[in-house]
């Protein structure tokens, strides 16, 4: 069964003018949804699961992951749906707005656990918790990331958009670990404060509220710039299933596709244990974590303005390549010096070294990021080439299949890990400071062991694996020659003249 684009607009062949700032601004908004619900739980759950409310290191993991797996499998559905969906508000629209209200609820209950409860009834909100709140991020996030994909056909444009989405990702994210750890986690007990939590994710939800809002208002602005639905006759299922056999004979795709899983991997991995890597391994006190993770996310932000220049000098293959290795390198490197004995065991942290290592790598990271997702663009423009429909939504979905999966995993992983090389559970539940609690050396070793060389190694797999994207500009420039011809052949029947990629 084939699909053809509904009549009124033409893909490959648009005549857009350059997007105005401000409408990329109003557009990239809502990415600070993004950057604040995936960040507070990135950065605080897993703590506050376990160390705060006493959940066991590896029920916990195997909640978060629960939450992970099934949105993962949800996603390209989302994905597929939206593409073909019929509406008044378009094609995206309708699922942002439902994914904007789940956010915030389960933000706010994921925060929320109660007091008394046992350890089942505690497991089994998270996960419930957990599983509402990833896929409402989802609703909202893979509609919001294919039409930015949509916006534009021209191949630096895309990169400034992406570049745009990303700086205000990292804005909500560097909001979400000011307002955790300097005003809500920074009073009396610090991280340890569990009536703290659900006020800061109320806060939380009413920022991405506002957000997405202007997003949305942006978007509904500028219906030209937006591809029409496909049509098709199969069943939904039937056709998700064929689009992703499409999917998975793209050569490119394949390569985004498995870079990612590695990629995200590895940094669920480092996020997980973040706090207890800076806390324990490196015997950091709460404002020097702050200061560590602050600055990492300083660095994902000062990348973004960085990237355009970069972009248009560098293959968008290179500037990822490159950014994967700096931010593997920034967080392994360190702990791998102090296990092999090149850093002192004793002493103050080298706070300053970290924070400077992330900075660097967070700005690397940044720049590959949004290459990442401008070269996600333009293998879509490659599927219409190859298949003759355009599936941006299920690109992304792809996407984000792999970070959530991968993400699950890595949080499973870390669950499992701390479990097994024992972490005691509850340390801090009954807001004890996290100073105040001792891990023998073994255990300590074994968190930076993990966390550094551990995720190192598989950032750089990540890396080797990007190496085999042969996507260029050139390639690019044919592909669009082609669906240009293409249109104009199935506009004028008489004119049969197409041009082939070599």
């Amino acid at each position: 069964m084939t699909e053809e684009i509904l009549p009124g607009k033409s893909t490959g062949t648009r005549s857009l003018h350059p997007m105005r700032a401000m409408a990329k601004l109003g557009y990239a908004s809502g990415a600070m949804l993004d950057g604040i619900a995936t960040q507070a739980i990135n950065i605080f759950l897993f703590f506050y699961a376990t160390a705060v409310c006493g959940l066991p290191a590896a029920l916990s993991g195997v909640a978060l992951a629960a939450g992970l797996v099934v949105d993962a499998v949800v996603d390209p559905l989302i994905g597929s749906l939206s593409d073909g969906w019929h509406s008044r508000y378009g094609r995206r629209l309708p699922f942002m707005a439902i994914g904007v209200p789940g956010t915030m609820l389960f933000l706010s209950l994921i925060f929320a656990l109660p007091i008394g409860w046992s350890v089942g009834a505690l497991a089994t909100w998270l996960t419930l918790s957990s599983v509402g709140l990833r896929v409402s991020i989802s609703l909202f996030l893979l509609p919001f990331n294919a039409v930015g994909a949509e916006l534009s056909d021209d191949y630096n444009e895309r990169s400034s958009i992406a570049a745009w989405r990303w700086g205000f990702a990292m804005a909500g994210a560097v909001a979400t670990v000011i307002l955790g750890f300097g005003v809500f986690l920074g009073g009396p007990g610090g991280l340890s404060n569990r009536a703290a939590y659900l006020p800061f994710a109320l806060t939380l939800a009413a920022m991405l509220a506002i957000s997405t809002i202007f997003s949305m208002r942006a978007l509904h602005a500028m219906p030209e710039r937006q591809h029409p639905p496909t049509r098709s006759q199969d069943l939904a299922h039937t056709r998700l299933l064929r689009e992703l056999g499409e999917l998975f004979r793209n050569r490119s795709f394949v390569v985004l596709f498995v870079g990612a899983l590695l990629l995200f991997t590895s940094s669920a991995i480092q996020s997980t244990l973040a706090i207890h890597a800076n806390t324990y391994f490196w015997h950091m006190a709460p404002a020097q974590v702050q200061a560590v993770t602050l600055a990492l996310f300083l660095g994902l932000l000062c990348g973004a303005p960085l990237a355009g220049p970069v972009l248009r000098r560098l293959e968008k293959r290179t500037v990822l390549v490159f950014g994967i290795i700096g931010l593997g390198s920034a967080f392994s490197l360190p702990p791998t010096a102090r296990l092999i004995g090149l850093m002192p065991q004793a002493g103050d942290p080298p706070v300053a070294l970290l924070a400077g290592a992330v900075f660097v790598g967070g700005a690397l990271m940044a720049m590959a990021a949004i290459a990442f997702a401008s070269m996600m663009a333009d293998a879509a423009d490659e599927h219409e080439y190859l298949f003759g429909a355009r599936r941006e939504g299920l690109y992304f979905a792809s996407w984000a299949f792999a970070s959530k999966a991968a993400s699950g995993f890595g949080a499973l992983i870390a669950g499992f890990a701390m479990q097994a090389i024992g972490l005691p559970s509850g340390a801090v539940a009954q807001g004890s400071p996290v100073a105040a609690v001792s891990l023998t050396p073994h255990i300590i070793s074994w968190i930076g062991l993990i966390y550094g060389p551990g995720t190192g190694v598989l950032a750089l797999a990540a890396a080797l694996t990007c190496l085999l994207y042969r996507l260029d500009a050139s390639a690019h420039r044919a592909i669009i020659s082609h669906l240009a011809a293409r249109h104009r052949s199935a506009t004028n029947p008489g004119n049969s003249h197409t041009e082939s990629i070599a």
